[in-house]
């Protein structure tokens, strides 16, 4: 055996041992819990949900919150003011089927407080909150049942300042939804839930932040957090200690093109490798795809990628998203090989929903007029 074969092959059980972990904790996942004190007892909490431009996509996924509400939660919708023809008939129906729901819409002009729209939106609403909870969360989460009860009851007893919560994609309407499916259950769903066991977290994600709004006040500074891409990481940093919530969040598979599921996959990406830099090359270990081809050694390339296709599947189905189309699993295999390389060169990544092209984390120019 030549020397680039023995190091593939070292490289191949490395990766393996990452699999078989991601295995071992999403098996030892556990369901979401319930809560265990009466609802009288729970803080007040605000839901804030700033909503993208011209897009009523997300009124499904914001439903599952406003069925939650009463008293002592509310949800505050940030709609533009362009954007309200589109939305009128989902609220009014929303009146109709939940009449004790505390929701409320703040239309308006699009806030352009930041860079960031969405810390600009944030703004926006808590001007207008009233809970004593602030829960942050992405227009296109669907919230399971009972969530703003438990996640409260978790939150007063974990003890933490801040509960944040993984999520899944469970429903893929096309080929390129599936990209989306495989980043979110398979890469990058195994590495927090190995965090939450075994690390100190110290980031946060944007599907749902839980944290208090006295808190928020004290150490945040707006123009921190909207000056740059991820204010769920810096939030995630400073509002410590955080929890990972034992409860998991589903979101809406957005992409129905190739070139918006890669562009979307190499954002999530570079992202990430900005953020976390060293994390992002130990990444590496976990490609043993690249060995092999640099052993020039076809047979075992062919072989990890089938071997990761079977377990990328099985981690997917884990999840409760079955594999609906199976060829796309060979070629994320390889295109995460692709992408991990591509992440190391400069290059933008572009957010046409902020209508900006990020070039590191603080820098970044505009597109223009948003398309």
């Amino acid at each position: 055996m030549q020397p680039l074969d023995v190091i593939a092959v070292g490289w191949t059980v490395a990766a393996g041992c990452w699999w078989l972990l991601a295995w071992w904790v999403t098996a030892r996942r556990r369901p979401n819990p319930r809560a265990t004190r009466p609802p009288a007892e729970f803080a007040t909490v605000t839901v804030f949900k700033p909503i993208p431009p011209r897009s009523v996509r997300e009124a499904a996924a914001v439903e599952t919150f406003v069925a939650q509400t009463d008293e002592r939660a509310e949800v505050l919708l940030g709609i533009e003011a362009e954007d309200e023809p589109m939305w009128r008939p989902i609220l009014t129906d929303w009146r109709a089927k939940y009449p004790t729901a505390n929701v409320r819409a703040i239309i308006a002009p699009r806030p352009r407080q930041f860079l960031s729209p969405k810390v600009s939106w944030f703004h926006t609403l808590a001007e207008q909150a009233r809970g004593e909870l602030w829960f942050w969360s992405d227009a296109d989460m669907l919230a399971p049942p009972g969530l703003l009860e438990r996640a409260r009851a978790e939150w007063a007893e974990a003890g933490c300042e801040m509960l944040t919560f993984s999520y899944v994609v469970r429903r893929t309407d096309s080929a390129p939804a599936m990209l989306e499916a495989l980043f979110a259950n398979v890469e990058m769903r195994p590495g927090i839930l190995v965090c939450q066991r075994f690390g100190s977290v110290r980031f946060a994600m944007g599907a749902g932040m839980l944290f208090r709004a006295a808190t928020f006040r004290q150490r945040i500074r707006w123009e921190e957090i909207g000056a740059r891409i991820a204010d769920d990481f810096v939030l995630g940093h400073t509002l410590t200690p955080v929890k990972v919530s034992d409860i998991t969040l589903e979101t809406l598979a957005a992409a129905t093109t190739w070139r918006s599921a890669v562009q979307h996959y190499l954002r999530w990406k570079k992202t990430i490798r900005w953020l976390r830099p060293a994390g992002f090359a130990g990444l590496l270990v976990t490609l043993p795809v690249l060995g092999w081809v640099l052993a020039g050694n076809g047979a075992g390339a062919l072989a990890v990628v089938v071997g990761e296709s079977v377990l990328a599947a099985v981690l997917c189905a884990r999840a409760g998203c079955p594999v609906r189309w199976v060829w796309v699993l060979p070629v994320w295999s390889v295109l995460r090989v692709v992408a991990w390389m591509a992440c190391w060169f400069r290059w933008p990544v572009v957010f046409r929903s902020q209508g900006r092209r990020w070039w590191s984390l603080y820098e970044s120019e505009p597109l223009g007029e948003n398309p």
